[in-house]
């Protein structure tokens, strides 16, 4: 689920330091979402509180130096194509007949995870609000994509409302989630085969809503476990399912090279403020164009849960993101700002190639020199030039 309600705030002065600070109450009676850092986290990879920030100031770091030094054995996916591949963001915002509220706020992941794929040096593209045959259209046509055989990797991010393993189409249609990773399996899409596929769902799984639980259970050892709350608010919520492990484990061959990042865990809602888009995508795309440098996918969105668990609401909710691997066999590093197996720098504005260092060959002729034109002088003789 995702749910969202329109967000102001009176002008004011507010010390974000405080640790027991809550934002003040908005228009209707929200308060946007916000929590300091814990102070016993040290190895946190965000520093700053997390707060809904709306649409971001993207800008990916780049990779220092040319050589990535690897601490392990572990092998990684080749990543030295430019572009990189095939980036798809299909978003489901309006619905017809208002079968399921608007998405308001989705606007705002659409740009900055546009942002974010194309400064990671992928070719991006945007569906919006699209029927179910539309949609199963657009899956057919990006997996049968000619542009995937000279590709690295493939990425494809979906943004609506879910349920029970379904994604829900702009005409209230349902899209199996199972459906929308098949197309991509080695037999169906034999171009990607050997390549990373990630998929990313930001949809509710359910209606439970996780709340904060206290970190040093001993001091609250007499309350009673606080329990996931059921909304009963209606559906302006995002949902999608992971299959069981007993399904991962009896996996096919053709289903390799997958991982797919879930917003939310099985059964329960993910939140989107109207404003500032959702807290999940916030949370990997600062995560990504802060950390894709030099840091591998799975390691990313283990950050980007981290940067998750801080955020919470006036009513004491959280959100636990969900991270499912489909035979991943090696790492895969993103390389922003590096270009072809010799790992040249691709320049800032993302279309040219740093050039290589200029050799002149053994064979190439020194350059001519200067042509000399005669002229006639006064008495009428042709003089040659000096």
């Amino acid at each position: 689920m995702e749910y969202g309600a329109s967000l102001t705030y009176e002008d004011q002065m507010i010390d974000l330091e405080d640790p027991n600070f809550l934002v003040p109450q908005a228009a209707g009676g929200k308060n946007r979402s916000t929590t300091p850092l814990s102070q016993e986290s040290t190895d946190s990879c965000h520093n700053n509180e997390a707060f809904e920030k709306g649409e971001l100031d993207v800008v990916v770091k780049r990779v220092e130096s040319t050589h990535i030094s690897h601490q392990d054995v572990m092998p990684s996916y080749k990543m030295t194509s430019y572009p990189r591949g095939l980036a798809l963001i299909i978003e489901i915002e309006e619905f017809v007949n208002n079968v399921e509220k608007p998405r308001i706020g989705s606007h705002v992941d659409v740009e900055n995870l546009s942002k974010l794929f194309q400064q990671l040096h992928f070719k991006a593209e945007h569906k919006k609000n699209l029927s179910r045959p539309q949609f199963l259209t657009c899956l057919r046509e990006f997996a049968n994509n000619p542009e995937h055989r000279n590709a690295d990797m493939m990425i494809l991010a979906v943004l609506s409302h879910g349920r029970d393993g379904q994604i829900i189409a702009s005409d209230g249609l349902v899209v199996e989630t199972e459906d929308i990773y098949a197309k991509f399996n080695n037999s169906n899409c034999p171009l990607l085969q050997g390549k990373p596929k990630f998929f990313i769902v930001q949809a509710c799984r359910g209606d439970d809503t996780d709340v904060s639980f206290p970190e040093n259970i001993e001091m609250f050892s007499d309350l009673e476990p606080r329990r996931a709350m059921k909304r009963t608010r209606g559906h302006d919520y995002d949902t999608v399912p992971i299959p069981s492990y007993g399904e991962l484990n009896t996996a096919r061959p053709t289903w390799e090279d997958m991982i797919i990042a879930y917003s939310t865990i099985p059964g329960f809602t993910s939140q989107r403020d109207h404003h500032s888009g959702t807290w999940f995508i916030q949370s990997l795309v600062e995560t990504f164009m802060n950390h894709a440098h030099d840091r591998e996918l799975i390691d990313l969105l283990r950050m980007t849960s981290d940067y998750l668990s801080k955020f919470t609401n006036a009513d004491g909710e959280k959100q636990t993101c969900n991270v499912e691997m489909r035979h991943l066999y090696k790492r895969i590093y993103f390389k922003p700002g590096l270009k072809g197996m010799d790992n040249r720098r691709i320049s800032m504005d993302a279309s040219k190639m740093s050039p290589l260092t200029l050799r002149r060959s053994l064979s190439t002729p020194p350059s001519s020199p200067a042509r000399r034109i005669p002229y006639l002088d006064q008495e009428g003789q042709i003089t040659p030039t000096q």
